[in-house]
């Protein structure tokens, strides 16, 4: 059998014994606080689940008609998630917590449905195909439902995931058409077009994605990800890993070199997204406009050219040789993070407004009267007073342009996904520019946390909107990252988000130089959760 069923008890008391009730019952949950209205639909299906007092084809209507609003919600729990920080605060874990029930419960609904189907003269057979498909998009939902908040999940769901689908193929049901108004454009879809989005959203690996990006895989699989399909007949050059699954392992899809899907393994052909992808990401190149291209809108052709690069790089050609990890140099890094602490570490002075005049505390002239100069303990204190700190933690491992750490237990820092950090490694090294590129909690509450470097060694600045000089004539912390090598990529500006608009004009204050300098945003290259680097002239 495909997947075992919830256990079946009489129920005391359902919440609805019909479709017509259930459409009712639907109907009474709350509009506002959505937790709420999920967890009533969890207390429900639980009790639908374990009851064996529903006729099946009614019981199966029940979980279609939850359908929509389950996916209605969880629409509006994930957007309460969108930017959020882990570890999460303890309401946000509690809402993350019964989205997951939710999910896992519709999953369990839809397993009940098919041991249904699999009865004697059983009047669900007809509609196996759609049970199926159904239990897949839960498998994959409770995945990214734990995706959505960098949360490890238990390898189990890859078996059930895997056993389903060999049942599927058991019944030849695989590329059996299906209605699905919520997880298709076009409103149809079928078994294979359910797992291998499965596949795809785990290659794509949802723990180095922002919300953001998490939007725009999204939309691109909806468009394209019916491209890609699961060949029994495909063969693959040894040469040229596929990427391909082993059906009794509980893991995703990886690149391996494959002759023929048979046996265990499964070959995912991708021939025909890589050729859609390719085409548009040459496109993008030439200056095309992405929406023109049926990619998501407000994203720059920089952006998204980026992120379809990596997309096509881990769906079509395999991981990058630069990712595989180093013996670290250090077994410790300093981290400061955020703007305004990276900037104090890297100048070695507080922030001052241009212009103004770093006047000094009684005690700094007392210091000079005595000593000729301000004392270290003087100056300790003064910086003391600014509250800017560091923490340091394990380094688990180095990248050609990156690192991976162990955030301690102790930590009082909040991570997402684009927020920027400042790393010393060693007690004489400098402090260079990286950003979080991935973060894994695991099932034990540990949080590992993976940097990519910036290029180029940061420059500590002052930078303003110009058309704000009137209107807010203050500087604010920022960075110059000159190019590593002259001859190669260009000067890049790290500033606060949102601080200016592509086209729009910059000024930079560098002490260095004693005089503002007018400049232009050129291109946005990176829009993280708290900065944006782009290329001025």
């Amino acid at each position: 059998m495909a997947a075992s069923a919830a256990p079946q008890h009489q129920s005391a008391s359902l919440f609805f014994d019909s479709a017509r009730a259930c459409k009712e019952w639907v109907k009474t949950l709350p509009q506002t606080n959505v937790a709420q209205a999920q967890q009533k639909i969890v207390d429900a299906l639980r009790n639908l689940n374990s009851s064996g007092d529903i006729v099946p084809l009614e019981r199966l209507t029940c979980m279609e008609l939850l359908r929509a609003k389950v996916a209605q919600l969880l629409a509006t729990q994930r957007a309460r998630f969108a930017g959020k920080t882990i570890p999460l605060p303890h309401g946000d874990a509690a809402a993350w917590k019964i989205s997951g029930s939710v999910v896992a419960e519709m999953e369990a609904g839809y397993r009940r449905c098919w041991v249904d189907a699999e009865a004697a003269e059983a009047p669900l057979s007809a509609h196996a195909a759609l049970i199926i498909q159904r239990t897949l998009r839960y498998l994959g939902l409770q995945m990214l439902v734990a995706g959505f908040v960098h949360r490890a999940f238990d390898g189990v769901l890859w078996r059930r995931l895997h056993q389903q689908w060999l049942e599927a193929e058991a019944r030849h049901l695989t590329t059996k058409r299906v209605k699905d108004s919520i997880g298709a454009i076009d409103g149809y879809s079928t078994i294979e077009r359910a797992y291998t989005d499965v596949l795809l959203w785990q290659a794509a690996n949802v723990y180095a994605l922002s919300s953001r990006q998490i939007d725009f895989v999204d939309a691109v699989l909806r468009r394209f990800g019916h491209k890609v399909s699961v060949d029994s007949e495909f063969l693959a050059n040894p040469a040229e890993p596929a990427l391909s699954v082993d059906v009794l392992m509980p893991c995703g899809a990886s690149f391996e070199p494959v002759k023929a899907a048979t046996g265990n393994m499964r070959a995912l052909d991708v021939a025909a997204l890589a050729k859609s992808l390719k085409r548009r990401i040459q496109k993008l190149a030439r200056g095309e406009d992405p929406v023109m291209l049926d990619l998501p809108a407000e994203w720059s052709i920089a952006e998204a050219s980026q992120l379809l690069a990596r997309l096509y790089k881990l769906w079509c050609e395999g991981a990058p040789e630069g990712a595989r990890s180093t013996r670290p140099r250090a077994k410790e890094a300093i981290l400061a993070f955020g703007i305004a602490d990276t900037h104090f570490f890297v100048s070695g002075n507080p922030f001052v407004q241009p212009g103004v005049s770093n006047q000094l505390t009684r005690k700094e002239m007392a210091d000079i009267e005595l000593f000729g100069k301000v004392s270290e303990a003087t100056i300790r204190a003064r910086y003391a007073e600014f509250n800017y700190g560091t923490e340091t933690w394990s380094l688990v491992a180095g990248y050609a342009d990156g690192l991976r750490l162990q955030r301690p237990s102790s930590s009082a820092q909040a991570l997402a996904i684009g927020k920027l950090v400042s790393v010393k490694l060693g007690k004489d090294d400098a402090f260079h520019l990286f950003v979080i590129s991935e973060l894994m909690e695991d099932l034990a509450d540990n949080i590992e946390v993976t940097l990519a470097k910036l290029p180029g060694k940061p420059e500590a600045i002052a930078v303003r909107a110009a058309e704000s000089r009137g209107r807010m004539p203050n500087y604010v912390q920022g960075f110059r990252l000159p190019p590593d090598d002259p001859s190669g990529s260009a000067e890049t500006l790290v500033v606060p988000a949102k601080l200016v608009q592509q086209g729009r004009g910059i000024d930079i204050f560098h002490r260095a130089h004693g005089t503002p300098k007018e400049v232009t945003a050129l291109e946005f290259i990176e829009r993280g959760g708290d900065f944006d680097r782009l290329t001025i002239r």
